[in-house]
């Protein structure tokens, strides 16, 4: 478990399932997603009983730290330890706690676990171009843009840009 001051983030577990798929069958949620829907609970728990034997990724529930409510979701994804870097995501599903810094604070928390346990270099993420609100949480934190990627991604009959940001561990300030 990784804590911050109002927020944790520890690995999912099974008992998580249900809050995944409410959070993604959700249609605000989802508008920031780029997953097949609706998603299932009998799917979900099959995924994650998958990636838990994954080295190359680590997905954590994001909790709040006042009355320990899973609130959203992150991680790392293609962790690369030959040329130190990972992909990260990251997500809140509850609305209710939407603006209150909780996305902001798991980033940190995310990053210093990329970069203090797993000591890579590198942390990036792709973001949906009209997702100006991750955008930000990602600059707040040291990322940049580093492209972007037009027509990327075909998704509900349009296609999709997406922006790279990264962060290099000389860059990140706590």
């Amino acid at each position: 478990m990784l804590r911050g001051e109002n927020t944790y983030i520890r690995l999912m577990e099974e008992s998580d399932v249900q809050h995944k798929v409410d959070w993604f069958n959700d249609e605000e949620v989802r508008k920031t997603l780029n997953v097949e829907f609706p998603i299932s609970v009998v799917g979900t728990k099959k995924w994650l009983h998958n990636v838990t034997t994954n080295s190359l990724r680590k997905d954590f529930i994001i909790c709040s730290s006042e009355d320990d409510e899973p609130i959203g979701y992150c991680g790392l994804v293609n962790i690369d330890l030959k040329n130190s870097k990972a992909e990260s995501y990251l997500g809140i599903g509850n609305k209710k706690y939407w603006g209150q810094g909780h996305a902001s604070e798991a980033r940190r928390l995310i990053l210093d676990y990329a970069f203090n346990e797993l000591s890579l270099n590198k942390v990036y993420s792709f973001v949906w171009a009209e997702n100006e609100t991750m955008q930000h949480i990602n600059k707040k934190v040291g990322f940049i843009i580093e492209g972007r990627l037009r027509d990327d991604v075909y998704y509900q009959g349009e296609y999709r840009e997406k922006v790279l940001m990264g962060i290099l561990r000389s860059e990140y300030r706590r």
